[in-house]
């Protein structure tokens, strides 16, 4: 019955829902030097993460409620892309933001069924090409850079 119940869509809700509550958690509690009446760092962060929590808490319901059972494809598919994650996250500071970022996004493009080239692409050059030109260029708060290429 749990089994029937309990699918890894839902699993993985969970997992997502106590990680935004342990870093909502961690935003408690902290001191800064005081701010006069700004807001403290952790203020938009914390809503951020509310807001993930929420939408996790919506998704684990909806999955509970589906009973759908667990989908060997799917756990594969998760595995893959968290050990993915986890090499994404090692090669970020050595090939920088942009190009980790095309290589995972292609890689998650793919393991979640897209086929057309040309949402692949797009999507792949698109969002990091538009999260460097926010953070680097706009808000001149740098990400790591290329080797070969100091502006992406």
């Amino acid at each position: 019955m749990l089994t029937r119940l309990f699918s890894e869509r839902a699993l993985i809700a969970l997992i997502l829902l106590l990680i935004a509550s342990a870093l909502t958690y961690s935003t408690f509690g902290l001191e800064f030097a005081d701010l006069g009446g700004a807001f403290d760092p952790t203020f938009f962060p914390r809503i951020i993460l509310i807001a993930w929590m929420a939408l996790a808490a919506l998704n684990l319901i909806v999955d509970l409620r589906a009973g759908t059972g667990w989908d060997g494809q799917g756990i594969l598919r998760v595995g893959i892309m968290a050990v993915a994650t986890v090499i994404y996250m090692i090669f970020l500071t050595t090939l920088g933001f942009f190009f980790s970022s095309v290589i995972l996004s292609v890689l998650f493009l793919l393991l979640l069924g897209v086929r057309n080239p040309l949402p692949i692409a797009a999507v792949s050059l698109g969002v990091p090409g538009a999260i460097v030109a926010l953070f680097n260029h706009m808000l001149t708060m740098p990400l790591p850079t290329s080797p070969m290429f100091w502006w992406i």
